[in-house]
């Protein structure tokens, strides 16, 4: 352990993470700024540098611990844009609440109280998905939707930009109001300029230094245009150009504790959907962002540590009043790409923000408007670029309209009313596609598909003249109200048709995960359609919590139900209806099986016959006796006289799957004698059997002794096997129709 630490102390290992660490530190400040900026405006102006303060706060807190619990090592954590820019909706509408109340009140503290506990709420909710091990609902997000969130934050953040550098709401109607006003628009312009040349170059180009650089050119520009027009400082900072002046110095701590009095709770509480909104917005991103560090940066990440760990910073940042921040996947992945792999890159970065929080607002007094609104609307320039543009090419035009439509929602009602919209529609669109799977995965009829019962030649041929009677549809996924109608109007095509001819319906519910309320209608219309044409539904491998709600819906009303009936699995189904189907059916003409009688036709006579007994010996088997176990050793074969035996599968001892039901004239074991393996199936009586064996040591004796005998044998066993493989093709090639 002390090796692996002095290790990681190396200089030739420090570094990176240093340098990593003080140039996301760097960026995460600039963001901050901006952020506060962002929430902090128009009628929170004056609170400016103390909203810094608390955006700060945030950043040292979020950043220390989620670098010190985080699964990913150089991680940088720190408030995002997406959460700042639902809190300055909220911000904004608190600040309008309290005026009308009472236009001499300060919107500030009630503000700040705001923040604080969606802090603390959005920290709950990320622990309790943590301790719950639910990262994995991220999966299950649909695209479309995360993508329409982050298309209205990118537009709620080039509004914010706006008003930033303008110092109007930031509503819709700042764009019209920027447009006619010559001297709004002048100030907006270069800032937009800016964003967009920030766009264009970082898509471009990629580099750790970049935007840095940027930013602290851009801020040299700025004052170098001041002094070639002859402008000077305290005329750009009485206009309006920069981000001061501020009514204090100070920027910690945002509230004392006699403030917490002058929170208007009414107010506040009227702001529980958009705290509801950070809580659910940042859950995503949370998520996605830390999906995106795994691609990045080809590392695997803990999504439920990674909520625990984020839980537990958002509680305690809301404690002192600091508002929501997670992972960034921007400067965590350019960590790691720095050569970082240490958690001293997330420190330092927390360490440069604490510096500037306790320096006080004159590190920020002269910070350029244009340059913070500039890199606030490079932010959305790039969401709306990711999502609207990008997204043109690599969706769906149906998943292209759910992200138009949020963005739209976004921009007129806010992020609530976004995220409900948004979820509706994509809930609505997957219904219509899912719709469109068919249900059913295979329609089969009677004549290709048979239960593994061994019939008799009679029985078979009866089978066979009335095979149409049944119909098997192999049902699969998820039914509800669209697919249970598909799955009706096949069953009532079927039960309809011209012949007239289905007497038996069966339903395979194998591949079937689940079904809703909504179609236990369309059960109850086939159940009434098959009464009304004197068809008997028969369900199997009906799992028990569709069983319960069929039963429940009536659909299946008991053992005695004469129209529909359940099964274990589809071979006892099939059992079921051919055992009806011979039973309704005139009896055949065809004599039933006799061993030894048929046995005539095989060695050429009575006397071939009893010369062949002479080599098997009698066995009796009473009802439930195992003949073999699988697994045991093969040296003998069994001819049926009379009773029946069943080879079953077994698993870990038990038997879970019948492989075929055998009767009179069958032949069992006839593999293991030929091939020399051991026994692949368990063999039992189903009832009491009369069987004659016959050995290796016997066969071998015969093909000596009697060779015309043992040929006629081994004939006789081939005929049977190719008979099998007859009858078992016929569901294969049914597969394929």
């Amino acid at each position: 352990m002390n090796e692996e630490l002095l290790e990681k102390a190396k200089p030739s290992k420090l570094m990176p993470a240093v340098i990593a660490g003080m140039v996301s530190g760097t960026l995460v400040v600039s963001f901050d700024i901006s952020l506060g900026a962002l929430i902090f405006n128009h009628g929170l102006a004056e609170y400016l540098s103390r909203g810094i303060g608390i955006i700060l706060i945030s950043s040292v807190i979020v950043g220390v611990i989620v670098s010190l619990l985080s699964s990913y090592k150089p991680v940088i954590a720190a408030p995002q844009e997406d959460a700042a820019v639902i809190l300055a909706s909220m911000a904004a509408a608190i600040t309008t609440g309290i005026a009308q109340k009472d236009p001499t009140a300060s919107p500030f503290p009630t503000v700040v109280a705001a923040i604080a506990i969606t802090s603390v709420v959005a920290g709950g909710f990320f622990l309790l998905l943590g301790l719950l091990r639910l990262g994995i609902l991220v999966r299950f997000i649909p695209y479309p939707v995360a993508g329409g969130f982050i298309a209205g934050a990118g537009w709620l953040l080039l509004q914010g930009s706006i008003s930033v550098m303008s110092g109007q709401p930031s509503t819709l109607d700042i764009f019209p109001s920027v447009v006619m006003d010559p001297e709004l628009l002048k100030r907006v312009l270069p800032g937009l300029v800016f964003g967009v040349l920030l766009l264009l170059v970082l898509r471009r180009f990629s580099s750790l230094l970049l935007l840095p650089v940027l930013l602290g050119g851009s801020i040299v520009v700025f004052y170098v245009s001041l002094g070639l027009a002859g402008v000077s400082v305290q005329q750009v900072l009485d206009s309006g150009w920069l981000l001061g002046p501020f009514p204090t110095a100070s920027l910690w701590p945002p509230i004392g504790a006699s403030d917490f009095g002058k929170v208007d709770w009414s107010v506040l509480f009227g702001s529980a959907g958009n705290m509801a909104a950070v809580t659910i917005m940042a859950a995503i991103t949370v998520l996605l962002s830390a999906s995106g560090v795994e691609l990045a940066t080809e590392q695997e990440i803990d999504l439920d540590r990674e909520l625990r760990a984020t839980g537990v910073a958002n509680i305690v940042t809301g404690l002192f009043g600091g508002m929501v921040g997670y992972l960034s996947l921007a400067e965590s992945s350019m960590s790691y790409k720095a050569g970082s792999n240490s958690r001293v890159s997330g420190l330092v970065a927390a360490a440069i923000s604490c510096v500037v929080l306790f320096v006080g607002a004159d590190a920020i007094l002269y910070f350029p408007r244009p340059v913070l609104g500039g890199l606030i609307a490079y932010l959305g320039f790039h969401f709306l670029i990711n999502t609207l543009y990008e997204g043109w090419f690599r969706l769906r035009r149906i998943e292209y309209f759910v992200i138009v439509v949020i963005l739209l929602v976004v921009a007129v009602r806010g992020f609530l009313v976004g995220i409900g919209v948004g979820l509706g529609v994509s809930f609505i669109l997957f219904a219509l596609s899912y719709s469109r799977i068919e249900v059913v995965r295979n329609a089969i009829s009677g004549v290709y598909l048979r239960s593994n019962v061994a019939r008799s030649d009679g029985e078979e041929m009866t089978l066979t003249e009335r095979a149409k009677q049944l119909n098997v549809l192999q049902l699969q996924g998820y039914i509800f109200f669209g697919t249970a109608y598909n799955l009706l109007s096949t069953a009532q095509q079927r039960i309809q048709s011209e012949e007239g001819e289905v007497r038996y319906l069966l339903l395979d519910f194998r591949h079937v995960n689940g079904i809703d309320s909504s179609a236990i209608a369309s059960f109850l219309r086939l159940r009434r359609l098959a009464k009304a044409h004197g068809v008997k539904l028969i369900f199997t491998e009906v799992r028990v919590d569709i069983r319960n709600h069929l039963e429940r819906g009536e659909v299946f009303v008991g053992e005695e139900d004469e129209v529909c009936r359940i099964y274990p699995d589809l071979d006892r189904g099939l059992e079921a209806c051919e055992k009806e189907i011979i039973a309704d059916a005139p009896p055949s003409m065809l004599p039933p099986p006799m061993l030894f009688y048929d046995l005539q036709d095989v060695f050429g006579g009575r006397q071939g016959m009893l010369r062949f007994k002479d080599y098997l010996e009698r066995v009796e088997l009473p009802d439930g006796f195992d003949l073999f176990r699988a697994g045991d050793v093969s040296k003998d074969l069994y001819l049926i006289e009379s009773g029946e035996l069943t080879a079953w599968l077994e698993i870990d001892g038990k038997k879970v799957k019948r492989l075929r039901t055998m009767g009179p004239g069958s032949v069992v074991g006839e593999s293991g004698l030929y091939m020399g393996e051991k026994r692949s199936a368990t063999v039992t009586a189903s009832r009491q059997s009369t069987l004659y064996r016959l050995t290796e040591e016997a066969l071998q004796r015969m093909t000596d002794e009697a060779p015309e005998l043992a040929a006629a044998f081994h004939h006789f066993v081939v005929t049977l096997l190719a008979r099998r493989i007859v009858h078992s093709t016929g569901p294969v090639k049914s597969l394929f129709n």
